[in-house]
């Protein structure tokens, strides 16, 4: 019976090197998981970041026009606007306006990405 009693006492060798192993992995694939949620965090926050500045852009080229002065408070000076045709008034039953469409462009160098949109520019005559 003494013999019985020690050997039910504590672990084996085997039962302490696989239980090991065990934790070994899990805590292999936590940090895995953890180092893989902070690149994804980081791209997410570049992601948001570059999405700002485009709409900064472009709320900028909405309200820019040759006839309203806006004062320029972009820091991010990598966005082109280009100005494009002023497009064609509807037909319409009414007096001539002074506002018109026009479209634009804003060109991104870096990513080489362009963006289409149009805005309402003042003219100097109405049409």
């Amino acid at each position: 019976m003494n013999r019985k009693a020690s050997a039910e006492r504590g672990f084996t060798l085997l039962e302490v090197i696989v239980a090991l192993a065990i934790t070994g992995f899990v805590l292999g694939g936590l940090f895995t998981l953890l180092g893989s949620s902070k690149q994804l965090s980081l791209r997410s926050v570049d992601s948001l970041r570059e999405t700002a500045d485009l709409r900064a852009t472009v709320n900028f080229a909405l309200l820019e026009n040759e006839f309203n002065e806006v004062e320029p408070v972009l820091q991010d000076e990598r966005f082109d606007i280009r100005p494009g045709d002023l497009l064609e008034d509807p037909i319409r039953k009414t007096a001539g306006t002074t506002e018109a469409l026009q479209s634009f462009e804003i060109f991104d160098p870096q990513r080489d990405q362009t963006v289409t949109a149009t805005r309402w520019v003042r003219l100097a005559l109405p049409r």
